[in-house]
């Protein structure tokens, strides 16, 4: 007897979806593909979810796994290669660096330690 005799899963769109032993649909690509290009079209994901007899939460992460991570990274900043020019002959012309905020500015050595500088970073912008 097959899982479709069976009755142990539906039709979805002329396509058997099959259940797991455990409940779960075993949803075939070819639904989520059309799934995917509806929702691309206007149609919203909860009526796909409920033409299909499927979770609105499950629709929607197909079609933000078909987006894929261009989508996800859409804004963040794009990685920027900095090279430093020669440096050799300006080494001993620098004995500090200039921090300003604001009205304050803060002067830095050479070799001051990361972890200080940004405790006194986040002090002076509290105290803004």
């Amino acid at each position: 007897m097959s899982e479709e005799e069976a009755g142990s899963g539906h039709m979805a769109w002329g396509i058997w979806v099959p259940k797991r032993p455990n409940g779960r649909c075993q949803w075939p690509d070819e639904i989520k593909v059309r799934a995917v290009e509806r929702a691309r079209g206007g149609e919203t994901i909860a009526a796909i979810a409920r033409e299909i007899s499927a979770n609105e939460s499950l629709v929607a992460q197909w079609v933000k796994d078909a987006e894929g991570p261009a989508k996800a990274r859409k804004g963040a900043p794009e990685f920027v290669e900095v090279l430093a020019g020669d440096t050799s002959a300006r080494t001993g012309a620098v004995d500090h660096c200039s921090i300003r905020l604001g009205d304050v500015e803060l002067s830095v050595p050479p070799g001051y330690p990361g972890a200080h500088l940004t405790e006194i970073l986040r002090a002076v912008r509290a105290a803004r």
